[in-house]
């Protein structure tokens, strides 16, 4: 009499959880792909829980220009950014955060411009920041840019990726 009750009970529970476990990992996909889609703006931030959270605080062109470079840039600007290290444990380095792209107002995907910066990337250990800068050569000079960072989570083993449209100070 007993197996004839508990079978069914144990049946209901595992289904009734598994659907509870599905309804809840399709709320959380649902979450990382709205995040995904999401153009960030100059101070908001890129947050994934415990791996890190990036902001892009300011984008300013330079007068400066390397005379040894064989690049002409229209207009050289520097990328200031800061993340911080939320529990990201990389198995080579810890939290290292650079743009994987830099589009300028001509829509062209530019490269990094060897001038002088102040503050460059580092790695950096579970707890602690990092400013960090970048230069870039446009190729027009430009009211906007689009940087977009890209990185691999070391807890969920996926690739993140946040887009920031931000405006240039002249």
């Amino acid at each position: 009499m007993r197996a004839k009750i508990i079978i069914p009970m144990v049946v209901c529970l595992l289904l009734l959880g598994g659907c509870a476990g599905s309804k809840d990992a399709n709320n959380s996909n649902k979450t990382e792909t709205m995040d995904q889609n999401k153009v960030y703006g100059i101070n908001e931030e890129w947050v994934v829980d415990g791996e890190w959270k990036l902001k892009i605080t300011d984008v300013k062109v330079t007068t400066k220009r390397n005379q040894f470079s064989k690049d002409t840039p229209v207009e050289v600007v520097v990328v200031n950014y800061t993340y911080e290290n939320l529990g990201y444990k990389g198995d080579m380095q810890e939290l290292f955060m650079v743009p994987d792209t830099v589009v300028d107002g001509a829509k062209k995907v530019v490269s990094t411009y060897p001038v002088g910066v102040d503050k460059y990337p580092k790695e950096t250990p579970e707890g602690a920041s990092c400013d960090a800068q970048e230069a870039y050569g446009l190729t027009v000079a430009s009211d906007k840019i689009q940087i977009t960072f890209e990185k691999y989570g070391s807890k969920v083993k996926k690739n993140y990726k946040a887009t920031f449209e931000v405006p240039i100070t002249k």
